[in-house]
């Protein structure tokens, strides 16, 4: 039988697996959409099937794209303001008023598609950046190299720029600045690194305004327990990063530590919440309830001594009282500002220990001052400060608790050195270790390679300091 033009193969003499791979580097649309369509998904094998995902993700991004195009032919490319002239219905009155509606196609379709108002009014406001000052974010969309989900929170990140309601020509500098900045990062990365990015972003692009809405949202600041069932009730803290991640990192400290006697085994998330109650309350919630029902646990009963560490990274021009550019100080990856860090150094039970830090240009940490070539607790302060999270691709498990890993083993000539050394949650280091997945190549910076049990190949890249853009895509 001939080929199908456009497969190059035969769609239905081919094995689902044949098919996958003939399509599998074409640009996303119909043609793609039609293989996919061709294909019996219970057939599939493993590979295949993460094959099939790869390639149903970019037509899903390529699909985003064209909705994206047919809110802007419904809405146009801006809000219209309808004006009418009212007068008034009252007898022996005269009076005339004007009544403005914008975006009155809004309804229109939020009624066709069955989304509320606010939901239409967010998706008109996306589809009009992307066909406008975040067009390439869009192009990306289209060929399916970024997902909708991505291109969601770089409009959002846009929306929050203070020339988003001043300066149109302003703004559409500082949305191609703010792209520039991004989009080499949302191409390769995870939703989570996208917004991290976005957020370093928009604090070197809207410096200014970021210090207004960071004032502003100060004001934001609460704690709310909202009941759920079965006793429990969940406690929500609403606080400012810097005093946020301070106090997770307490929770985290009391919560490795010591079990008193006899106390039950728990999670992770028993421990974590046992260790908020002892903190707080300077005791466990359940107290020592021994004699509890079958199925119910009875309190974990920590023994909390509190010594916590918050890295905070402060770049040296904000040490300098004649800079004027944004500081770009940061917690866990988020910008805090310097008055937030200085409350706490003037906390006379805080100790303060700097250390010195070498970054080469793309703002990965090389070093931290010194050199040393065996695993003891200064090399392994390196790693934590440099990788911050585990070099799995796509994962955040914080750095700080996971455990230190031979990209090439000891026992195959592996030295212990910053270039084969790297951090590794429990899982990802069993995976590597037990579950197929190699690291292929490993950098002193930080950044490795992973091959897959099927083969396929994963680059991960650390996250930069603050106010460092990434390196090239």
């Amino acid at each position: 039988m001939a080929d199908i033009e456009g497969f190059g193969i035969d769609p239905l003499g081919s094995t689902p697996g044949e098919l996958l791979r003939s399509i599998e580097d074409l640009a996303p649309g119909p043609l793609v959409m039609s293989a996919l369509l061709m294909i019996d998904r219970s057939a599939l094998n493993a590979d295949d099937a993460v094959r099939y995902l790869r390639i149903h993700d970019r037509v899903a991004s390529w699909w985003a794209a064209l909705q994206a195009d047919a809110l802007v032919a419904a809405t146009g490319p801006s809000a219209l303001v309808s004006e009418f002239l009212a007068l008034d219905p009252r007898p022996d009155h005269d009076a005339e008023r004007t009544i403005r509606i914008e975006d009155a196609a809004r309804e229109e379709v939020a009624a066709a598609l069955r989304w509320s108002p606010a939901t239409a009014q967010r998706s008109m406001d996306h589809a009009r950046l992307l066909a406008g000052p975040l067009r390439e974010t869009r192009d990306c969309l289209e060929l399916g190299e970024i997902s909708s989900m991505h291109a969601r929170v770089i409009c959002e990140a846009a929306e929050r720029l203070s020339s988003r309601d001043a300066d149109c020509e302003q703004f559409t500098d500082e949305c191609a600045a703010l792209q520039q900045r991004v989009l080499r990062m949302a191409r390769r990365s995870t939703l989570s690194r996208t917004k991290a990015c976005l957020n370093r972003a928009v604090e070197a692009i809207d410096a200014a305004g970021q210090a207004r809405r960071r004032q502003r949202a100060r004001c934001t600041r609460d704690v709310q327990v909202s009941p759920d069932v079965d006793g429990i009730a969940t406690l929500v803290a609403r606080l400012d990063a810097l005093t946020a991640h301070a106090i997770m990192r307490a929770v985290n400290v009391a919560a490795a530590g010591p079990v008193v006697a006899g106390a039950p085994s728990a999670t992770a998330g028993e421990r974590r919440a046992e260790a908020l109650a002892a903190l707080i309350l300077g005791s466990t919630a359940d107290g020592a309830c021994s004699d509890a029902p079958d199925g119910m646990s009875p309190g974990v009963r920590l023994d909390v001594t509190l010594d916590v560490t918050l890295d905070v990274t402060i770049p040296v021009t904000a040490l300098q009282a004649s800079s004027d550019e944004p500081s770009a100080i940061t917690v866990a990856g988020l910008p805090v500002e310097f008055a937030e860090v200085r409350r706490l150094l003037d906390d006379p039970a805080v100790q303060a220990h700097l250390r010195p830090v070498i970054t080469d240009e793309h703002g990965h940490i090389l070093d931290l001052g010194r050199r040393r070539y065996e695993i003891s607790a200064a090399l392994r302060r390196f790693i934590v400060a440099r990788d911050r999270v585990c070099r799995f691709p796509g994962c955040g498990r914080s750095a700080e608790f996971c455990q230190i890993d031979h990209a090439t083993s000891w026992d195959d000539g592996g030295a212990s050195d910053a270039s084969n050394l790297g951090a590794l949650c429990v899982r990802h280091h069993q995976l590597k270790t037990h579950g197929g997945w190699d690291i292929t190549e490993s950098a002193r910076d930080g950044s490795c390679t992973w091959r897959s049990p099927q083969g396929r190949i994963h680059s991960h890249v650390p996250l930069a300091l603050a106010g460092q853009p990434p390196p090239p895509f």
